[in-house]
């Protein structure tokens, strides 16, 4: 890593300062109490630092069992149901009477699609507030591809597919491997590979299960994944962070394990045309996949932090402070500014990759000085309390 700060290239954006979000009526407070809504990752743990250090009080309800020592310093935990559960509403609807929380902010799909249309609704401001508008482009694949092939971002070939002949169709047009969508995603969850008759027509079944629209076929696209996220509001961007993946897992489709900061001028365009487009507050990120010609094919957006913001935060762009400063009604001005260097890993991913199959004393031994180096780099000694639930939940994760 790099030993200073730099300036992004022609990303300047003006010093004007930028008021708190409008998550709630116009002319309200800042919120005291906020309410994290969560799975279990832990991307969440350096939210609820940042909105603790900024002077809210912060309830987490999460599926993760409480960490009593280390995240207990920044927030309450309560462990829930599984949002997909018949009895997580109900647990959350009793919560929310007994914290009267001022401000709720869900922070991973499942969850924010459960809260789109609930009847009643929970009587709790929720952050961001998603539009119409955005609820369409966001919640099926299909329309967000066609948006961004409107704004001149390229997008893989894709074409609908109902059933065998659609599958036939694919495979002339693609070739094998190509790829199977469905119209939302977590984590590769509604996506395939396929490289054969056979397989196709497993994996469509299988997501025919999964996806709440009808599933796609589109081109496989070969090269790098790029991801830009950031904190936005009302679709400017107040601070952003571009990486590449040099590792993942499970290959092509799993959550990175390595990365590195990037300033491709490109690459951040593209990103900021869409969150512009879509007028975005709060935070989100963009995939791409960089082909062999050097193009940024767009992949999809997560309404969400995302897996390796522990990466932006460790290269000092400063995403969850400005987040949670802004949040807390203080101005923050925009910029966009961060180390660039060699590559960094995601801790969790990367340790659980490199223990699959193994046990953890020969994962241990297994590691190379540079990964000894790498995975103590990636712990937040800084804030210790933070630095303690990594630790621990790393040893949760690993037993």
């Amino acid at each position: 890593m790099a030993a200073e700060l730099q300036d992004i290239p022609r990303l300047a954006l003006g010093g004007a300062s930028v008021p708190i979000p409008q998550s709630a009526s116009p002319g309200a407070a800042p919120p005291a109490r906020v309410m994290l809504l969560d799975l279990n990752w832990k991307q969440t743990s350096y939210v609820a630092a940042a909105l603790a250090d900024s002077g809210m009080a912060i309830t987490l309800l999460t599926t993760l069992r409480p960490d009593n020592i280390g995240l207990s310093h920044y927030c309450t935990q309560i462990q829930t149901p599984h949002p997909r559960s018949p009895g997580y509403v109900s647990f959350l609807r009793q919560q929310i009477a007994s914290d009267q929380p001022d401000l709720l902010i869900p922070l991973c799909e499942p969850i924010i699609e459960l809260l789109w249309d609930l009847d009643p609704p929970l009587g709790v401001p929720i952050y961001p507030a998603m539009t119409e508008h955005q609820r369409n482009i966001l919640g099926d694949r299909r329309k967000f591809y066609e948006r961004a092939a409107a704004l001149g971002i390229a997008v893989p070939p894709w074409l609908p597919v109902r059933g065998a002949t659609d599958l036939e169709d694919a495979a002339r047009r693609f070739g094998y491997p190509f790829v199977l969508r469905g119209t939302r995603g977590l984590a590769g969850s509604q996506v395939r590979i396929v490289g054969a008759e056979q397989e196709a027509a497993v994996a469509l079944d299988e997501l025919k299960s999964r996806s709440p629209g009808q599933p796609f076929a589109q081109a496989f696209v070969k090269g790098r994944r790029h991801l830009v996220g950031g904190f936005l509001l009302d679709g400017e961007a107040i601070r952003l962070f571009a990486q590449e993946t040099v590792a993942m897992d499970p290959a092509l489709t799993g959550p990175s394990t390595r990365v590195r900061a990037c300033a491709d001028e490109t690459l951040i365009r593209d990103a900021r045309t869409l969150f512009a487009d879509l007028r975005w507050s709060g935070m989100a990120c963009v995939e791409f996949i960089r082909d062999e010609r050097g193009r940024f094919i767009l992949m999809e957006m997560n309404p969400r932090p995302w897996a390796a913001l522990e990466v932006a935060e460790r290269s000092g762009a400063q995403i969850c402070r400005a987040f949670a400063e802004s949040l807390a009604g203080r101005a923050v001005a925009p910029r966009q500014r961060y180390r660039l260097g060699g590559s960094q890993v995601v801790l969790e991913g990367f340790l659980k990759a490199r223990r699959r199959g193994r046990g953890i004393l020969s994962m241990f031994l297994t590691l190379a000085l540079r990964d000894w180096l790498d995975c103590a780099r990636a712990v937040p000694w800084r804030r210790p309390w933070l630095a303690l639930y990594v630790l621990r939940r790393l040893y949760r994760e690993l037993a």
